[in-house]
């Protein structure tokens, strides 16, 4: 799982740079420019995590606390846009403070982590 806190980084994902486009583009959609969207980021805590298998969640750097928020973002799901190619972005809120985790990754990815935490989906 990679986290990102910064809309630069999204450049440094191992993503097609199509893809890279396209998430910056819904990210960006409801402010004026990056930078504005980067400031809302840093107000109220934002992250992008890019995951690409349930493996990594039991892997290095990611901890109890990672999980927690993880299961809670699957949960309680604002929006979800499907990407090309087979790639779905959401938007949780996570915190009461407004704080938000979009998770990047691939679709059948969503549908596991949904099954493994027993999420419905609704």
């Amino acid at each position: 799982m990679i986290k990102l806190n910064n809309l630069q980084e999204i450049l440094t994902l191992p993503i097609t740079t199509a893809l890279q486009e396209q998430v910056l583009s819904i990210l960006t959609e409801p402010f004026h420019d990056k930078t504005e969207t980067q400031q809302a980021w840093d107000e109220l805590q934002c992250k992008l995590w890019f995951l690409t298998s349930i493996s990594e969640l039991y892997g290095n750097g990611v901890n109890g606390t990672d999980i927690e928020l993880l299961e809670r973002a699957l949960t309680y799901t604002e929006f979800e846009d499907e990407l090309e190619p087979d790639m779905v972005l959401t938007l949780s809120i996570v915190e009461d403070s407004g704080k938000g985790i979009y998770l990047l990754m691939p679709k059948t990815l969503l549908a596991e982590l949904r099954q493994h935490f027993s999420i419905s989906n609704e």
